[in-house]
């Protein structure tokens, strides 16, 4: 059985690949009610933990410690980051691996996908246009780890993309419209893809991203609003501080918290064209309170500037991509809306405004990456795709006899990533050092200044390694504690990097000392 899974940060989707069609996998909860996501979230009570449906029935209990939207905490995490939930501490991929196993446990015993329990499930999986290495490899193997045979792995945007074309174009359709953008905005992150769609053939030709803004953003704003409200019940006002802006000032706890979340959650996916006030039921989670009234124009102001972040950034990357003779809205064949997000009425209004009526939201927006992963799964589709570095990705270097630092780039961004099955990206730096021991100090960022020699836009610092130059330090065990100093001798050697990329955007180096005869490989997060 082959399927799409779009691991979200609020809600986990899963999409089948069954003779040409990609139907939506629904669970069904303990109440006999059916739904086509499965909760992204994990409970725990002492040494007492639960995942996805399982969690999701005590979400409302107050003896339970709600983890929601953990997709959030991989995008700064590495593989042996600590993540604490109550009494339990686990490295992030564990608990990424135990919610990935109960959802493999559950599609086979509490879905309607009608397979034997120790069948082989291939997926193809969707991970934020932003993702880091680091993230990109904690997703691949905790999927790996929870039993699933990983097919590959697709930019969200990117399976959206392919939706749209399985959905709404035929193959042979190409014309003067052949570009497409898709406006990603998720549970946690945004991203926005312009790909350029020729027959069955799709090429990312620019993305970018926020990684920090998704619908998360819009319940912590109706959240303010709600507690901000002058009917809030005396006896909860006492629990928090809420300053004259409307913003919660006071840490509310960590058990109450994730709930009133919630409560604000289902509140906002309730709002359609014709609210006028947003109803959040207090009552829900304590017995003292009862339902707020939140006018909708409040709320709507209050979303205004991620709402204008998302466009801005959009209208960048249609600039940047207009100006190597990409498209202009008179050549899109549509501004394409998708994500859970994207239910929220102010947003397409507020799109259409600014791109007119090329503004196209997907019929299931929460459900189009998923669709689309399970599509590029089915091997009959004949869908391709060719994605692209969404960042540059390189590595301080000394120079000027190390007066200065300047930034070396080892992919660039825009860089086409091979496919899946194809040989890895290879980029080779060979130099004569300078010092005893090499501190490698890589990073990712979304533009490049100063004739190219310096990180600008959105800049995140990766994983730092150390390499010894000096034979006599290969036996050492701790590196960093070893002084980097100029060493005469290093003049003599050559140290050569070999950087290889798959098409899952997961980089590694081998760093040799090709004098001294030694070589150390590193996956770099």
């Amino acid at each position: 059985m082959r399927l799409g899974i779009d691991f979200g940060t609020t809600r986990t989707r899963v999409a089948a690949a069954m003779k040409g069609k990609y139907p939506m996998i629904e669970f069904e909860h303990e109440s006999g009610y059916h739904q086509n996501w499965y909760p992204s979230l994990i409970a725990v009570r002492e040494n007492q933990v639960r995942f996805g449906l399982d969690a999701l029935a005590v979400q409302y209990d107050a003896h339970w410690e709600m983890c929601r939207s953990v997709k959030r905490h991989l995008s700064q995490g590495h593989p042996d980051t600590i993540m604490g939930i109550g009494e339990i501490k686990l490295s992030l991929l564990e608990w990424l691996t135990r919610f990935l196993a109960t959802l493999r446990e559950d599609l086979p015993r509490r879905s309607n996908l009608e397979i034997n329990p120790a069948e082989s499930l291939q997926v193809m999986i969707g991970v934020p246009t932003n993702a880091n290495s680091n993230q990109r490899f904690l997703t691949l193997e905790a999927f790996r780890r929870a039993g699933f045979e990983v097919l590959g792995m697709l930019n969200e945007p990117s399976a959206a993309g392919i939706e749209y074309a399985y959905r709404h174009r035929p193959p042979e359709a190409v014309g003067g419209r052949e570009y497409l953008v898709v406006y990603d905005l998720g549970g946690g992150t945004f991203d926005v893809s312009v790909i350029r769609i020729r027959g069955q053939h799709h090429e990312v030709v620019a993305s970018e991203g926020i990684s920090r803004l998704g619908g998360d953003d819009f319940d912590e704003l109706l959240m303010h609003s709600a507690l901000a409200q002058p009917a809030l019940p005396r006896s909860l006002q006492k629990r928090f501080s809420v300053a004259a802006s409307g913003i919660v000032v006071a840490p509310l706890t960590s058990s109450f918290r994730p709930r009133l979340l919630h409560l604000c959650r289902e509140a906002k996916e309730s709002i359609n064209p014709n609210t006028r006030k947003i109803t959040v039921d207090f009552g829900q989670v304590s017995p003292e309170a009862d339902a707020v009234l939140v006018p909708i124009s409040q709320f709507y102001d209050k979303c205004e500037p991620l709402i204008s972040r998302t466009i801005q950034l959009t209208e960048s990357v249609l600039r940047s991509v207009h100006r190597d003779s990409g498209p202009d809205l008179k050549t899109l064949a549509c501004v394409y809306l998708v994500g859970g997000s994207c239910d929220l009425p102010i947003l397409a209004r507020t799109l259409r405004e600014h791109f007119g009526k090329r503004v196209q939201r997907s019929p299931y927006p929460s459900a189009a990456t998923a669709v689309g992963l399970a599509a590029t799964a089915d091997q009959d589709s004949g869908y391709t795709l060719e994605e692209r570095f969404s960042r540059f990705f390189g590595v301080w270097r000394e120079s000027d006899d190390g007066s200065k630092i300047a930034f070396d780039p080892i992919f660039a961004r825009e860089t086409a990533l091979p496919h899946p099955g194809q040989p890895p990206l290879v980029v080779t730096r060979r130099y004569r050092p300078a010092h005893n021991l090499g501190h490698f100090r890589f990073l990712e960022c979304s533009n490049l200044r100063n004739s190219q020699l310096e990180p600008g836009g959105d800049i995140i610092s990766w994983e730092e390694i150390f390499f010894p130059f000096h034979p006599a330090l290969q036996e050492e065990t701790r590196l960093d504690l070893v002084p980097v100093m100029r060493w005469p001798e290093a003049g003599d050697i050559w140290v050569e990097e070999v950087y290889q990329c798959d098409a899952q955007g997961i980089i590694q180096v081998t760093i040799s000392n090709q004098t001294g005869g030694y070589a150390k490989t590193y996956r770099i997060r």
